[in-house]
């Protein structure tokens, strides 16, 4: 009778350890993926070319003023350029005076770089990393006949407002508020950017 319960109790405990063993050794493997999505970066400055205020200005004078566009980020991106000229008291816009005695003299090939609609300059090109614009502006010219007493004393800055977009994905319309970008400006296509850096 013990030799039987024995016998039987062995059965049992291998019977048991097949089917604890047998659990354990189906084939199994894990795996992960961390997948990295860096976004790019639409950085630009707007090169004065080492400009210096100018002081005693005189009506007549032409002063030298070259402006351009640098693209620093890394996207392709749409670049487009405000001038604006205003006379200042102080740190107070001037009263009684107006910015029509001031000619702002655009570079000479401004025209084949350049596209000008409703007050911005846009840039025809895209701009890549590093890029930089042609000339848009060349010099700042004072018009003697136009310049009365009002205006000593006075100080005119040049505004100038630079703005970019990424050019990818139609950006330019929610940035911009524009519906189609000005005739001459380059259109991006889809695919044409490289994939993002990671």
């Amino acid at each position: 009778m013990k030799k039987s319960l024995l016998v039987g109790m062995l059965v049992f405990s291998l019977a048991a350890l097949l089917v604890v063993g047998g659990t354990m050794a189906w084939f199994t493997d894990n795996a992960t993926v961390t997948n990295l999505f860096t976004a790019g970066t639409v950085e630009i400055q707007v090169n004065e070319y080492d400009f210096e205020d100018i002081v005693d200005w005189n009506p007549g004078d032409t002063t030298d003023k070259d402006v351009s566009v640098i693209s620093n980020g890394s996207k392709q991106t749409y670049v487009r350029v405000m001038l604006t000229p205003v006379w200042y008291d102080g740190e107070n816009e001037a009263d009684g005076v107006n910015a029509e005695n001031v000619e702002l003299i655009l570079a000479e090939d401004w025209g084949d770089n350049w596209v000008e609609s409703e007050g911005w300059y846009y840039y025809k090109e895209i701009l890549e990393k590093d890029d930089e614009t042609e000339l848009l502006l060349d010099a700042v010219y004072l018009k003697g006949e136009d310049t009365g007493n009002e205006y000593q004393g006075l100080t005119l800055r040049i505004e100038v407002e630079a703005d970019a977009v990424q050019a990818s994905n139609g950006a330019f319309k929610d940035a911009w508020g524009l519906d189609e970008l000005p005739d001459g400006v380059e259109e991006w296509a889809d695919g044409e950017e490289a994939s993002a850096e990671v």
